[in-house]
């Protein structure tokens, strides 16, 4: 009888105000996920963060937790504060950006996921879901998305060889570690033709901003607006998975012709000049 009392009266009973009490967070994670063409294995890495803190109204945040897991690991559990928290994850591939045995070209810049200038977005697979915590547990379970999208584009059939350099510009340059959004900056990408085809990998854009540059040495010869023919075409930047674009320019024919993955038909209108 002496024991249970004892028991009743530690931490936070049911009696009392269990406002100032924690929340228990269960984040289950994935045990595989679509990743550069395959699937995140047991020797892949995936980096958990969660942020959150008690009072809405404060600035900043009083509760941090970055840390990388295994996909296979399971159930994780965390104790929260009861309020709200953030909980994001990144499937990377391999090891941690900015560690050795990290094959991949995105890397960490504080609290951003960064693309140098002159490469493209990795193959990286997120999640990021706020959960209300003023209660005693909650469960977050992991559904890793497509946050990169592969632009294929030719420039005419596939003998066609353009004189020029060709580039794409844009004005995102990563994603927040936090949460997933696009992150301003520049993004130059020269991409290889084979078989006449260009190709690109880009992060989640937030606007139509992403242009094919022709180049003669510095020099700017000539540009089409690629992010607007996609916008045009009906593309959701927004989506939880991104889809692939391919686009068509026939430049003698001045027309554009796009597809998208897991639509059906083709999207043709003219070309913007």
């Amino acid at each position: 009888m002496w024991m249970a009392g004892m028991l009743f009266l530690s931490s936070c009973s049911i009696k009392e105000d269990r406002d100032g009490c924690p929340c228990w967070m269960a984040v289950e994670m994935p045990e595989q996920v679509g990743h550069d063409g395959g699937q995140v294995d047991n020797d892949d890495c995936v980096v958990l963060r969660l942020r959150g803190n008690s009072d809405e109204d404060e600035v900043g945040y009083s509760y941090q937790v970055t840390e990388a897991v295994k996909p296979d690991v399971g159930a994780l559990e965390y104790e929260v504060p009861r309020g709200s928290v953030g909980v994001s994850a990144v499937a990377l591939g391999n090891e941690i950006p900015g560690q050795a045995g990290y094959d991949g070209i995105i890397g960490y810049d504080g609290d951003e996921i960064r693309i140098p200038v002159g490469e493209q977005m990795d193959s990286l697979y997120g999640f990021f879901k706020m959960y209300h915590t003023r209660c005693e547990s909650v469960l977050c379970d992991v559904d890793l998305h497509k946050e990169f999208c592969t632009v294929s584009f030719t420039l005419g059939d596939e003998g066609y060889s353009s004189p020029y350099d060709i580039e794409v510009w844009g004005n995102v340059a990563g994603v927040s570690a936090w949460d997933l959004m696009p992150v301003k900056g520049d993004f130059r990408y020269a991409p290889v033709q084979k078989n006449g085809v260009y190709q690109v990998r880009v992060p989640r854009q937030e606007d139509n901003s992403l242009e094919m540059v022709m180049l003669d040495d510095d020099d700017i010869v000539d540009s089409l607006p690629l992010g607007e023919y996609i916008a045009r075409s009906g593309y959701d930047w927004t989506a939880e998975d991104l889809a692939d674009v391919n686009v068509a320019l026939d430049l003698e024919m001045q027309q554009v012709m796009i597809t998208v993955s897991g639509w059906d038909g083709v999207v043709v209108m003219d070309i913007v000049i």
